[in-house]
Parts: C-alpha cells; sequence; structure tokens
C-alpha cells in the first residue's frame, strides 16, 4: 500500500504476524505435524496457548538477531523479580499481625505474582522457540505478550483483568467458545460456557471453580451496570475503554476520570477478595484447595464482596 506517497511494503507483514487470521487451519495437519504442534519445546512446558499457524510461521525464514537474546534475558529478569515479589517481598512488608484485609490483599498479591512469574517465563521460552517475530520500519522485533500485570493491577475494570491475565487463552476461549456458543444461544450463556471451559481447563478445582463462577458473575454484572450507566450518563465509562470518542463526556473528563477511578478500585478490592484463598503458606496447597478452606477464607471476609456485587445486580436490574 501507499502512506503520504511512499510505498510500504512492511504493513501487510506486521497484520498477518501480530493477529493471525481467524480461520486459523486451511488444512488438516499430518500426525507428524500434529505432534510436532502438541510438543513444541517452546509451548509444551509452561504454555503460552499458540495456534497452528503461528506454529508453522516459525520454520519460514527463521530469523535470530541480538534483539532476540536480549528481549530473552529482560524477560526472565522480569519473571523473576515478580517470583521475588511473591515470595520474599510481600510477606515481609505485610507481616501476619496486619488488618484481615491487608492480609487478603497480601495472599491475593502473591498468587498474582507467582502467576507473572509463570506468564514470564512462558513469553521467554515462546520466544526462544522463535514465536513473536515482527517486522516494524524494516527493523526485526520480538514481542510475544502473555500477561498485563499494569492492567491487573491498577484495572479500569474486572473485565479488563480477566482480558489481561492471559492474553493467548483469552484469545482462545473467545474465538472457539464465547463466539461459537453467542452464534446459538446468546451472550449469557456464552458468558457461562466460557467460564465452565475454563474451569474444566484448570482441573475441575473446586477452589478454583468458586472463584472463576464468581468471577464470570461478577463481570457480567459489572459490564451491564457500566454500560448502562454510559448510555444514561453519555460518558466513556464503560468497563472496556471506548476506541471511538462518541460520548459527550469523554475519557479526559474530570468526573468520568473519577468515576472510573473509583471502579477500578472496587476491582482492586474484588481481586483481593477472590485471591484471598490461593494462600502459599497453607500444607493444602500442595493436594489442593478444599470447598471449605474457601468458604472459611470468605466466611473471615464476612462475604463482603459477594454482598457488593448482589447490590450492583439489584440496580442493574432496576435500570
Amino acid at each position: 500500500g501507499k502512506k503520504n506517497g511512499k510505498k510500504t511494503v512492511e504493513e501487510p507483514v506486521i497484520k498477518s504476524e501480530i493477529k493471525p487470521a481467524e480461520s486459523d487451519l486451511t488444512r488438516m495437519p499430518g500426525w507428524f505435524e500434529f505432534a510436532g504442534y502438541c510438543l513444541c519445546p517452546g509451548t509444551v512446558i509452561l504454555g503460552p496457548w499458540v495456534s497452528f499457524t503461528e506454529y508453522t510461521n516459525i520454520f519460514k525464514e527463521p530469523r535470530w538477531n541480538i534483539t532476540w537474546l536480549v528481549k530473552i534475558l529482560f524477560t526472565v529478569m522480569f519473571a523473576f523479580m515478580f517470583l521475588t515479589i511473591s515470595t520474599c517481598w510481600n510477606p515481609w512488608l505485610i507481616p501476619d499481625s496486619g488488618w484481615k484485609w491487608w492480609l487478603a490483599y497480601r495472599d491475593a498479591m502473591s498468587f498474582r505474582a507467582s502467576h507473572y512469574f509463570v506468564s514470564f517465563m512462558s513469553e521467554a521460552s515462546a520466544i526462544t522457540a522463535g514465536f513473536g517475530a515482527h517486522v516494524v520500519g524494516g527493523q526485526l522485533l520480538w514481542h510475544f505478550t502473555v500477561t498485563q500485570p499494569h492492567n491487573i493491577e491498577v484495572p479500569r475494570s474486572l473485565v479488563e483483568v480477566v482480558v489481561s491475565w492471559n492474553l493467548p487463552m483469552h484469545r482462545w476461549l473467545k474465538q472457539y467458545v464465547f463466539k461459537q456458543t453467542r452464534s446459538r444461544f446468546g451472550p449469557g450463556p456464552a458468558v457461562l460456557m466460557t467460564y465452565f471451559a475454563s474451569t474444566l481447563l484448570h482441573g475441575l478445582s473446586g477452589q478454583l471453580a468458586a472463584v472463576l463462577i464468581s468471577l464470570g458473575f461478577y463481570t457480567w454484572v459489572e459490564h451491564s451496570l457500566r454500560d448502562k450507566l454510559s448510555h444514561i450518563m453519555d460518558a466513556s465509562i464503560g468497563a472496556r475503554r471506548e476506541a471511538d470518542s462518541r460520548r459527550k463526556h469523554r475519557e479526559g473528563s474530570a468526573w468520568v476520570i473519577l468515576v472510573n477511578l473509583l471502579f477500578g478500585l472496587l476491582a482492586m478490592f474484588h481481586l483481593a477478595y477472590l485471591g484471598v484463598m490461593f494462600d502459599q503458606s497453607s500444607p493444602e496447597q500442595v493436594t489442593g484447595y478444599s470447598w471449605s478452606h474457601t468458604l472459611a477464607k470468605w466466611k473471615r471476609l464476612d462475604y463482603t464482596s459477594h454482598w457488593v456485587v448482589g447490590v450492583m445486580a439489584i440496580i442493574n436490574w432496576l435500570l
């Protein structure tokens, strides 16, 4: 195509590498191809999920440069930084004698930091295998995002947290579960089926099932309520940032910033509550947490988060 009168040959390459086509398979792979895809050393241990097209692309003109090595080293460095936060810094900064909500935030944050460690290590292993090569301005760069901690720790909404938690798996669930179910049964059953599929992929853990089912209800209520409020007030206060500025009151407005900040703080409160049962100091983490452990943790916090979402659901229904 042309840009400012000059030909740009890199643009089609960038688009095809960053966002694979929705119809991933144009032909069925052979047994050896499928085995190579399933047992790819870059993804078989820690993930992340990659499409078959992305897998076959790493064998087409393999490209290695110093940027590739630097990217791997920095990604591993970030991974171990989050590991120290999870195992060392959090327990030291917030001792067991603290307020129960500080302890809830500490335990949830430690769990999230351990997730970031695994995610950044999976990113490093994928890039080592050759995934994530992008040509930008004639220069070969490496970029394969698995998680976005900044969108989780300082969220706009719980919807943003769910999307940023594991971007490759979000893409898979959206394409192959949510969209397929929504086209047949509508958005409500699609959300439930997506979280049910996620529960199955997590191994039918009772503890994770309680969190994921709660999270599914939370995100549905939040998205629906904020969508209604954004239409009523004609303001950009939806769960996701709007790409176009069609609202009268836009993102830069002072009161819009305040409302989005309050919803973000509420999301941080819910994250502390939902993640409190992932106590890494408990001996139950080896064998798996029971339902009684999960309910006991939430009972200690008076089920506050569930009550808050229940009130939001009633307001959403009234609107």
